[in-house]
């Protein structure tokens, strides 16, 4: 009598059992694809350029310092080059100083989704991080002003040139290598070109023509008359105190809330969707390396993967860098994808057509012929407005022959002088980065110019500059708190429903397995 009880408490169970498996069926999907969806669309709102928004505060005024490292290589045999001898550098730094960075808004457009700013800098030397080094310490390098004045020059102009270099430089900058201050060499500077009512008629006109000639250099700041209003009365050398005395243009970025894998995308750069620093490709693309595309390096999209890049953007190169994931890392127990650029970065001649418009031959080589530097150097006359070099320090990746050119550089280390970013994938933020470069100059014969002629062919390293950025502990905390506290807490209900699912399944499937037992015995 009891075994019809049995079979439909059989088929009760069966479906209830049913039921179940429906259920950790939809928890699986919501689990797997529903709860990170929840937590990925969280992260986007965080993360987008909305006004008024945290994000917003953090992208008006930078919260994490950066920290500029200033290695400059010291000339130790200054008249022995003069003769034909190989330079002996010797490197010293860093000089450490702290860079703060804030924006001014001067639109917003939700048309195309943009906001519009300049970009300001605030320097200041960290005596801390620099130890025993000051800004006292006595350099001897180059006199980059007169080296460039011995380049820029016309044929008739160099035969004046150095009758007039008396009247043009102090005593103290007057010879191809100079001894001065660190203090003054990068941010005070020093004056050269200066009026003077004893300067002559053809060295004035020689002035002149320096004043008009550097005029786009980032480098040299015009000093202009008091008395006579729009009369440059002289100029001032540094070699980082245009960061501070004004923003480096203008700048059209994304702010993400219509395609978040747009956010932080440059646009436009001086209303410009094009660079005019760089020559045109052998391919049909000719703009390849005239684009004004990348992110400024503060911020990135969410949600980065290992087989996309990113492509930064910077104007203290005047051009684009593309990094690609190299490997997984973590700083201060957060893991991160670790992206670095390829080694034929600065190469200024590629396979790829496409980007062989880094080679302008703007500068003369070592042997005075315009031509494409060797791999691992391009040409940045157009810049900085000065026959200038640039490549990575210690010239990493770069043709052997600049290295054995000189005495005093030891081998490059990619740990110490390459560039890499460190990013959170889920959010885009930048845990750590170093982007490091170095400037480096041309020696070589100059026909007319006397002092140049048993100089031996070489490229000169100058300076590397090194910018470290890494994630403060406040920001950590907030990263913690509004992404990975939300993640544990999701991951412990997608689990907890899961394990509960799972388990209801499966005593039920065991009590039903035990009443079909129990019913075929009967």
């Amino acid at each position: 009598m009891k075994r019809p009880c049995i079979c439909c408490s059989v088929k009760i169970l069966a479906v209830i059992t049913a039921v179940l498996v429906v259920v950790l069926a939809g928890i699986l999907v919501l689990s797997f694809y529903g709860i990170p969806r929840i937590v990925n669309s969280q992260v986007d709102a965080s993360v987008r350029l909305t006004e008024n928004s945290d994000q917003w505060g953090r992208f008006l005024k930078l919260p994490i310092p950066i920290y500029i490292g200033v290695y400059l290589f010291t000339v130790r045999n200054g008249p022995a080059v003069m003769n034909g001898a190989v330079p002996k550098l010797e490197e010293v730094g860093p000089y450490v100083f702290r860079e703060d960075i804030s924006k001014k808004v001067l639109s917003t457009n939700k048309d195309d989704d943009s906001v519009t700013y300049q970009k300001f800098t605030e320097q200041s030397f960290e005596q801390e991080r620099s130890g025993q080094l000051t800004l006292d310490d006595n350099v001897t390098i180059v006199n980059p002003p007169l080296l460039v004045l011995t380049q820029i020059t016309s044929v008739v102009e160099q035969l004046v040139v150095v009758g007039c270099l008396d009247k043009i430089f102090t005593p103290t900058y007057r010879d191809l290598f100079m001894t001065t201050t660190i203090r003054s060499v990068m941010f005070e500077g020093f004056e050269f070109a200066r009026s003077s009512s004893d300067v002559g008629y053809a060295c004035e006109v020689i002035r002149q023509q320096i004043i008009e000639k550097t005029k786009k250099m980032k480098n040299i700041r015009r000093i202009y008359s008091k008395e006579y209003p729009g009369m440059v009365e002289a100029l001032r050398f540094s070699f980082l105190g245009f960061k501070t005395e004004s923003p480096d243009g203008i700048y059209t970025l994304n702010r993400g809330i219509d395609d978040i894998s747009k956010l932080g995308r440059i646009m436009q750069w001086n209303n410009s969707h094009y660079l005019p620093f760089w020559g045109t490709s052998q391919s049909i693309n000719n703009d390849t390396c005239q684009l004004v595309e990348g992110g400024d390096s503060t911020m990135y999209p969410p949600h980065a993967t290992k087989d996309k890049g990113f492509v930064i953007f910077s104007t203290d190169i005047c051009r684009r860098v593309e990094v690609s994931y190299s490997s997984t890392g973590t700083y201060k127990d957060i893991e991160g994808y670790r992206y670095e650029p390829k080694s034929d970065t600065f190469y200024s001649k590629l396979a790829n057509v496409e980007e062989d418009c880094f080679c302008t031959g703007r500068t003369l080589n070592p042997n005075g012929v315009r031509d494409c530097y060797l791999n691992g150097v391009i040409d940045v006359y157009d810049c900085f407005g000065a026959p200038l070099l640039l490549s990575f320090p210690h010239f990493l990746h770069a043709d052997e022959s600049y290295i054995n050119g000189v005495q005093g550089v030891t081998s490059p280390d990619p740990e110490k002088h390459g560039i890499y970013l460190l990013i959170e994938p889920n959010t885009g933020t930048p845990l750590q980065g170093r982007k490091r470069v170095q400037l480096n100059v041309v020696l070589r014969n100059i026909e007319y110019i006397q002092f140049t002629q048993k100089l031996k062919p070489t490229v000169l390293p100058v300076i590397w500059i090194e910018e470290c950025a890494d994630l403060t502990d406040d920001l950590i905390n907030i990263l913690n708190n509004q992404f990975f506290k939300v993640v544990k807490i999701a991951n412990g209900v997608k689990y907890g429903l899961i394990a509960v699912s799972s388990l209801s399944v499966l005593v039920v499937a065991g009590i039903l397995i035990r009443k079909q037992v129990i019913s075929r015995r009967k």
